[in-house]
């Protein structure tokens, strides 16, 4: 009697504090300016269609754009047409992302473990730095990954009955279908081929073969067939060579070559979960040292290999590629998260080491503030620098206060109470980071504080984009602008609709010579050349990049 109540007791708790991580979570949205250039792209995006009321090939800034399919910016449009066209409104679909994703840790974890360890794997995934952070802003990255978690999940809780509940298996398994169709919609094949090659390293290991009889193959097929073929038939329609830019540049020149500039040594995604998972790196340690081992006899299903396949096959799957970057391995969290919720007494014993490490990222956050700039001479760091100091200051002490009370907790044998406190501190430094720090210094990142600081523009103007393309700006103006000089992204709608740009600056000189009204975006570098060329160019606002000037 006395476990079930203090069952009931860690239960109202754990769930309490995640109704407080999800309404802090959603409540902030909207609190900072969008980023440059992910989430000027990825909500510009959605805000063209509802404008367009196309549906089917996707624009920016009035070209066609084909990085990516399509789901999550019909997703976004639908909430930008609901709540208005705001930064909240842009968000909201991947912060949903993110807590489906904790959702979905703890429905899995139920059904594996119980009810306790669940909500404890619950609030370790949504407290985690990576997870936390890139929940709070708008790229496909959260999205996918919780339609990856969704696919495991449903695979796992397929299998798990597979011999006693076949309806049960039947529906779980089309869950798992549904969800890689789903995630194949969101960021192209990746969304299929990390479970199918999840399966086969799987199955390889725990030679469980019995999981393929139980995949319900038929009508798994039909059902991710009918989710993905449609919108692939109808862009290749519209826009043809959609599917070769797709499939072939999209994937398989991506993920082989350095063609986008983002290659990283082969452990940089080793780096990036231990940063990523702070602040439960022991827990993440301890589940890669140890989920590989069998927890029932080979040839039955294991769900834990399951995870723990999942977490190890694609930091390897991406690092392998020429082209990285942190949030592709945020699949890997929620996993890790389940493998290493334990609460034996190994799993106890490893929260004395997360109260350390709190004090020592504490620690480390103050000693960074006191020594920040004190030989920068450079004026737009100097800025940064003072603007960031007071929230590392808050940071440090978030983190030492946080590890002190872990400490307090762990000694009189409160060790729930220590990982609510853990996890309290997580999520409360992400927070302060996401919203009071990032928001300091936005006029880094955003061209929202310098239109704030130009006042009302005229809304028939053009506005051109010389040399350079800041990508929230058509989200903030609220229609397309012309890009000078620059393709990037825009490469491919550029060719197809060349007249959405102009070529080189010799073009745009001669244009802005007209007497026609426009307003021109120009780096400060620029600015004086163009001056010095005999253009009239009247200062609206300026930040350290960036002017913002117009024909009269």
């Amino acid at each position: 009697m006395r476990g079930d109540l203090d069952d009931g007791r860690r239960g109202r708790a754990y769930t309490l504090l995640l109704l407080v991580f999800g309404l802090v979570y959603l409540g902030l949205l909207g609190v900072r300016p969008l980023f440059n250039p992910d989430e000027g792209r990825y909500i510009d995006i959605p805000a063209e269609m509802l404008a367009t009321h196309n549906w089917v090939l996707p624009h920016l800034n009035g070209v066609a754009y084909l990085e990516k399919p399509p789901l999550q910016y019909w997703l976004s449009a639908v909430a930008l047409h609901v709540f208005g066209h705001n930064e909240w409104a842009g968000r909201l679909v991947t912060a949903l992302a993110a807590l489906l994703g904790v959702i979905t840790v703890l429905r899995l974890g139920t059904r594996l473990y119980d009810r306790p360890r669940a909500l404890y794997a619950a609030a370790m995934t949504g407290s985690m730095l990576l997870f936390v952070l890139m929940g709070q802003l708008t790229t496909l990255d959260m999205l996918l990954s919780t339609w990856l978690t969704i696919a495991i999940a449903g695979f796992c809780l397929a299998q798990a009955d597979r011999d006693t509940d076949p309806i049960g298996n039947r529906r779980w398994m089309l869950v798992c279908w549904a969800a890689m169709g789903a995630g194949t919609l969101t960021k192209g094949l990746i969304g299929v081929v990390l479970p199918g090659a999840v399966l086969v390293l799987y199955t390889l290991l725990q030679r469980d073969w019995r999981a393929w009889r139980h995949l319900h193959l038929g009508k798994g097929v039909l059902l991710y067939a009918a989710i993905v073929l449609p919108w692939f038939l109808l862009v290749e329609r519209a826009f043809p060579g959609a599917f070769d830019f797709l499939i072939i540049r999209e994937h398989f020149q991506r993920y082989l070559t350095k063609m986008h500039d983002r290659y990283e040594p082969w452990w940089y995604f080793i780096e990036i979960v231990a940063a990523g998972s702070l602040p439960w790196l022991p827990q993440i340690i301890a589940a890669y040292a140890t989920g590989w081992r069998a927890s029932v006899a080979r040839g039955q299903f294991d769900a834990q290999r399951v995870l723990w396949v999942a977490a190890v096959f694609i930091v390897a799957f991406y690092s392998a590629s020429d082209s990285k970057l942190a949030p592709y391995i945020l699949p890997v969290l929620p996993a890790l998260a389940l493998l290493g919720s334990r609460t034996d007494d190994r799993g106890e014993r490893l929260l004395v080491w997360n109260a350390r490490l709190l004090i020592v990222l504490g620690m480390a956050a103050l000693l960074a503030a006191a020594l920040a700039g004190r030989s920068e001479t450079r004026l737009m760091q100097s800025w940064r620098i003072a603007q960031l100091q007071p929230w590392c200051i808050g940071v440090g002490v978030l983190y030492v206060s946080g590890g002190l009370a872990t400490f307090w907790a762990h000694t009189r044998g409160r060790f729930d109470r220590a990982r609510q406190y853990i996890a309290a501190t997580g999520f409360t430094v992400v927070m302060v980071l996401a919203t009071g720090a990032f928001s300091t210094v936005a006029t880094l990142y955003s061209v929202k504080p310098l239109l704030t600081k130009a006042g009302p523009l005229a809304p028939t103007w053009p506005i051109y984009t010389v040399d350079d393309y800041d990508w929230t700006l058509p989200f903030y103006v609220r229609h397309p602008v012309i890009p000078v000089h620059y393709t990037g992204e825009l490469a491919l709608g550029l060719s197809a609709a060349p007249e959405r740009g102009l070529p080189n600056l010799e073009a745009f000189e001669a244009v802005w010579r007209r007497d026609d009204p426009a307003y021109a975006l120009v780096r400060l570098d620029q600015l004086e050349r163009l001056r010095a060329d005999g253009l009239l160019m009247r200062e609206l606002a300026r930040d350290f990049d960036h002017a913002l000037v117009s024909r009269r």
